[in-house]
């Protein structure tokens, strides 16, 4: 079994970044190349909220063990982590922005994206009361966690829809979300950008909600592996997607189970915020997980803008639907809806 720490260091990542890219997809269950499937997985999330309910959920009822796998879920500080951690195979599945490891997949990296069960930018903006629209925080000072992060590529898409560029508004890069907090109670920043529950318990300080970032379509929890990984470990790619759909159907249809899953593992304990945040992504969550291509194709783009690099004109062999595809056919996902 894969041993990780329960949060991976971006200084261990990146010294193993460079190394890896050269044999991405080996893992210690393909080396040799005839070894059995490896059920045992390293599964990185990359913030501290209620997004990432469908994996809370997964471990809480058992779900993964009941698929055959063994899962450790391992929080990396934000998705800008998210491409090292695959790479290096620190983590197998990783969830994160499309668009940060889009970056990666430009330059060489064989990723496959496998799951969306988000296809939106799932934020919320919290500031200073004297904040009365989202148009007020241009010449602002907006916390974030760092550079490629979710809450980045949400604020650039919030940007792009107002007509602004990053001089209409001060990035403040703090590490991570629980720093944001701190900052903006400290008045180091006039507003930040979190998911819920993280930004909204500072409504119970005075602060406000500016602005939500849920109109914007984009890749932003896509789950995603190596493509030698998905080639030689299918069966535990396959074990994890089928889980995946089956916890989703869950929060959709358990508020409790999500509720107590949410309370256990989103950072606050409280649950009129349980309650706000599962509101919140249950109008997000899909009940099949398909990742939409065009959205994939929009994060290359985004990607390549940033860095003056040419997008892939086609960006379909990144994508993999057909472990989603499988389920479907098999009346899996048909037999959730009828349970």
């Amino acid at each position: 079994m894969r041993k990780t720490t329960t949060t991976i260091s971006i200084a261990v990542l990146a010294s193993t970044f460079l190394a890896a890219c050269g044999g991405a997809g080996t893992t210690a269950s393909n080396a040799g190349g005839a070894a059995k499937t490896n059920m045992s997985m390293t599964v990185g999330y990359t913030a501290v909220g209620a997004a990432y309910s469908d994996l809370y959920v997964c471990e809480d009822k058992g779900i993964f063990k009941k698929n055959g796998l063994n899962v450790k879920l391992t929080l990396l500080n934000s998705s800008s982590q998210l491409l090292a951690a695959l790479a290096s195979d620190s983590v197998q599945v990783g969830a994160g922005v499309a668009k940060a490891t889009a970056a990666g997949a430009m330059k060489g990296v064989d990723l496959r994206y496998v799951a969306l069960p988000i296809p939106n930018y799932y934020l919320e903006m919290w500031g200073k009361p004297s904040i009365s629209s989202p148009e007020a925080v241009k010449g602002m000072k907006i916390g974030l966690s760092s550079p490629g992060s979710l809450g980045d590529a949400s604020v650039d898409a919030f940007l792009a829809d107002k007509g602004w560029t990053n001089k209409d508004v001060q990035k403040v890069f703090l590490k991570s979300t629980p720093a944001e907090v701190t900052a903006l109670e400290q008045g180091a920043v006039d507003a930040i950008v979190t998911q819920p529950p993280t930004g909204t318990k500072s409504r119970s300080k005075g602060f406000v909600k500016v602005m939500d970032f849920t109109k914007y379509k984009a890749a932003a929890n896509a789950y995603t592996v190596m493509g030698g990984y998905l080639k030689s470990d299918r069966p535990a790619v396959a074990a994890f997607i089928k889980s995946e759909v089956e916890c989703l159907s869950i929060l959709h249809k358990d508020k409790a189970a999500a509720i107590a899953s949410i309370r256990k593992h989103s950072g606050s304990d409280d649950l009129a915020l349980a309650d706000y945040s599962y509101d919140f992504f249950n109008k997000l969550w899909v009940d099949v997980p398909t990742v939409d291509p065009a959205l994939i194709q929009q994060s290359f783009a985004e990607a390549a803008a940033e860095s003056s690099a040419k997008a892939p004109a086609d960006t379909s062999k990144y994508v993999d639907n057909t472990l989603i595809e499988d389920l479907q056919k098999s009346g899996f996902i048909d037999s959730l809806k009828k349970s």
